[in-house]
């Protein structure tokens, strides 16, 4: 699986056109939010923008909307506790504030009410008041995983509608004012179905790549096993190939090796593709980049809020 996915991510970026490399909009916090416990962190983006918004100052809170149950060879019970754990250790290594679970069942949130987990959105819009937030692109036709649909339609009528003031006028008595989300980044799978347009490059350094690739592994339950390990090392030999780094670890060192350099070369590859050493890149939707002229004005000017 790990190889054919190599070959797939390649065959991508190998056709893909260079993207513009986009600078960071003025700001200090963003949300992310995602339906699992390792979506921050995945091959195809975040972890490094993540890091990077942390080195330049910004301070980020997680969300994990599913429990994650289904996510790991141990019991539904094991599973959520031990990929919160996982969860909230990566999000240290990226260096960001904190994590939020709401435990909707893992593959079963299409039977949840639209409504209910959008305000909860709201709710952590209206609190923190973020410059940016991450997620899933709610346009990219075709992503399979039911919860990533979910979370990414919901995360697109919040941030939006967080900031009319008729939209849950309630959450004025607790103190949570209208707040509309400026700049969204957003980013969808590569290596199956279609429809994800990214638009942006984001730069990153060797550093950032290296948290990054750590906050990967961190999600032991799910990936850095000693069986993927095993198995790799084994297909090495039977191929007639050796890694000298991998002599004398452990099966489970050797898939955390093994981890760490798949996120440092699929982080070349994306900048090798668009102009820089890493890179991530991301569907990035502004306030108002449906007005070019009032854009391009508002950039030169550097207007403050």
């Amino acid at each position: 699986m790990k190889r054919w996915l190599f070959l797939a991510v390649a065959s991508f970026l190998q056709a893909a056109e260079p993207l513009p490399l986009v600078e960071l909009p003025k700001g200090q916090t963003f949300l992310v939010f995602q339906p699992h416990h390792d979506d921050h962190t995945t091959d195809y983006g975040m972890g490094g923008l993540i890091a990077r918004l942390v080195d330049e100052g910004w301070k980020g809170w997680f969300l994990r909307a599913s429990n994650d149950e289904k996510d790991g060879a141990a019991s539904y019970g094991v599973n959520d506790q031990v990929n919160l754990r996982e969860s909230q250790a990566a999000g240290k290594v990226l260096g960001m504030e904190g994590v939020y679970s709401m435990s909707w069942r893992n593959d079963y949130m299409d039977s949840i009410p639209l409504l209910e987990l959008r305000e909860q959105l709201i709710v952590l819009i209206r609190k923190h008041r973020p410059d940016v937030v991450l997620g899933h692109d709610p346009w990219a036709h075709y992503d399979r995983n039911p919860d990533h649909r979910k979370v990414a339609r919901a995360l697109a009528e919040a941030t939006w509608m967080s900031g009319l003031a008729n939209v849950h006028p309630e959450h004025v008595a607790l103190g949570l004012r209208p707040h509309r989300v400026p700049v969204l980044f957003l980013k969808a799978r590569w290596d199956y179905g279609r429809g994800h347009e990214a638009n942006v490059a984001v730069s990153l350094t060797a550093e950032q790549v290296r948290r990054k690739a750590i906050a990967y592994q961190t999600h032991r339950n799910v990936y850095a096993s000693p069986a993927m390990g095993a198995s790799i090392c084994k297909q090495l030999e039977a191929e007639g190939l050796t890694a000298t780094e991998l002599d004398g670890l452990s099966d489970g060192d050797a898939a955390v090796r093994i981890e760490e350099w798949y996120m440092d070369w699929i982080s070349r590859k994306v900048g090798a593709a668009n102009g820089a050493k890493y890179a991530e890149i991301y569907y990035r939707v502004a306030e108002f980049d449906h007005l070019p002229g009032l854009k391009s004005y508002l950039e030169k000017s550097q207007l403050k809020k």
